[in-house]
């Protein structure tokens, strides 16, 4: 890493609409689909909604991790603890990753969750940085 911390912090509430997509729930009466700002090296703070974390759910003990990145953009998860409940970041609500910015492209990304039955869920989306889709 080239810098403790970024100055700028990107925020995904993972959450569920009513039609159980998963959607960015930041701003909980605009859910937006997940997407992140990767113009710039930034904190990527990834924390699960009040209503995903008042149903159980918890991220998997590896929350995250970056298809075909090689630890050179993105730096291994730290959990952080969360006030909905209780500040603990044992409870594996909240983590946070450093982007670098150090090489364009798309990626996918795996977060890992698990309902309050323990069934394990996947959910993996593409981000770009600048490279774009190529038909």
């Amino acid at each position: 890493m080239t810098e403790p911390t970024p100055s700028k912090v990107v925020e995904l509430v993972i959450g569920l609409d009513q039609n159980f997509n998963f959607m960015n729930f930041l701003h909980p009466d605009r859910p937006t689909r997940l997407s992140l700002d990767l113009s710039e090296r930034c904190e990527l703070v990834f924390t699960l909604s009040d209503q995903l974390i008042n149903a159980g759910w918890k991220f998997q003990s590896r929350p995250i991790e970056f298809a075909r990145d090689y630890g050179i953009n993105f730096s291994s998860f730290v959990w952080v603890p969360h006030s909905i409940d209780g500040g603990d970041p044992d409870n594996r609500s909240r983590f946070k990753v450093i982007y670098e910015d150090q090489r364009m492209g798309e990626y996918t990304y795996s977060l890992f969750m698990q309902d309050n039955h323990g069934q394990k869920i996947d959910l993996d989306p593409d981000i770009s940085n600048g490279a774009g889709r190529v038909p």
